[in-house]
């Protein structure tokens, strides 16, 4: 009865997809996106505080690609805990309450971007145990 087990366990465990995958998934499915900054940025190790300000130079005036990919990547989960603990605090939270949808106000970006990785990293900690984002 446990080989039985074991081998039906296996398939399951073969498929499971990761963080960046799953990310990745959702924004294959972003049709009104910008392809380019899909294909470039779409990617939980191309986005970091080093380079957030390029992205958001290159996307943010393409239709609703930003917003679209932060709904991917955050699942538009309120992440403020995650955050909080990593130590991301005042107007940064902001970026964390996710459930709202991206923020609108880009440039308030640079003032958030040495949190930027903790933020990001929230994210990819909750897309460890759950399933991507569909209501696109």
């Amino acid at each position: 009865m446990h080989r039985f087990v074991i081998v039906l366990a296996l398939p399951l465990l073969a498929f499971a997809a990761t963080p960046n995958e799953k990310l990745k998934q959702c924004c294959a499915t972003l049709k009104d996106a910008d392809k380019e900054c899909v294909d470039r940025f779409c990617d939980f190790n191309a986005i970091s505080q080093a380079n957030i300000l390029n992205f958001m130079s290159t996307c943010g005036e393409r239709g609703p690609t930003v917003g679209q990919m932060w709904d991917c990547a955050s699942l538009r989960h309120n992440h403020e805990k995650c955050c909080i603990d990593k130590g991301v605090s005042g107007d940064c939270l902001k970026y964390c309450t996710a459930h709202k949808g991206a923020p609108s106000d880009y440039l308030n970006y640079a003032f958030c971007t040495e949190n930027f990785n903790e933020i990001r990293d929230c994210f990819h900690e909750h897309l460890e145990k759950n399933e991507p984002f569909k209501k696109l």
